[in-house]
């Protein structure tokens, strides 16, 4: 019995945090659409030049809701199943690439997860999908993300030729959601250390209880 608190004692002090639970958005404006066609099982849509204008969610982690100069958000979708890009719109297969740079390198990098949707609602086309990934944030563990909801709207979008320029200060009113769950610090070097040498104090520690309890037996 004497044994078991100890090793209780022990492992309670090593514990680990338990992640948070945190919602997380990321918010672009501006940016430009480009068609590879219109064909039917090849043709893709891509998003470039897209400026990453907000984050939420991931203050606590040390991110700044306003990201550095340079940040952005990309993608690419999955081939054309049905419709017409640069008409009335059309559906996208899965796969493709979904990125967003926060400027100091990666923070989220996927993929799309199912068919993605392109719908023409007049002045404007709506774009939405869901991503699965990484989310990369300097001092944690990388995150794994399922199912994360891609909703853009570009506004007044008029094609010229294989794209669309969005205008100045129309936003895309674009947001990025990540499911809820907390990220893992990853533990410094002098950490690691010092869990190690306390389960080696640990495992000498038993050996001589044993020893000491053969010896009285």
């Amino acid at each position: 019995m004497k044994l078991q608190g100890w090793l209780l004692a022990i492992f309670a002090y090593c514990a680990i945090s338990v992640p948070v639970a945190a919602q997380i958005t990321f918010s672009n404006s501006d940016g430009t659409f480009t068609a590879s066609g219109n064909t039917i099982g090849t043709s893709t849509l891509s998003l470039a030049g897209s400026a990453l204008t907000e984050v939420t969610g991931l203050t606590k982690y040390g991110v700044s809701t306003t990201p550095p100069l340079g940040s952005s958000v990309s993608f690419t979708t999955g081939t054309l199943l049905t419709g017409n890009i640069t008409g009335s719109g059309g559906t996208f297969s899965g796969g493709g690439t979904f990125t967003i740079d926060y400027g100091n390198g990666v923070i989220f990098k996927g993929e799309f997860a199912s068919g993605t949707t392109w719908t023409n609602i007049g002045i404007a086309y709506s774009f939405a999908g869901k991503v699965d990934g990484t989310l990369y944030v300097p001092g944690y563990a990388p995150e794994t993300v399922m199912g994360a909801s891609v909703q853009l709207t570009t506004l007044n979008a008029s094609w010229s030729g294989m794209t669309i320029q969005d205008g100045t200060n129309n936003i895309n009113g674009t947001t990025f959601s990540l499911p809820a769950g907390g990220l893992t610090p990853v533990p410094e070097p002098g950490t690691l250390t010092l869990l190690g040498t306390g389960l080696v104090g640990l495992g000498f520690f038993v050996r001589r209880l044993r020893t000491g309890e053969n010896s009285a037996g």
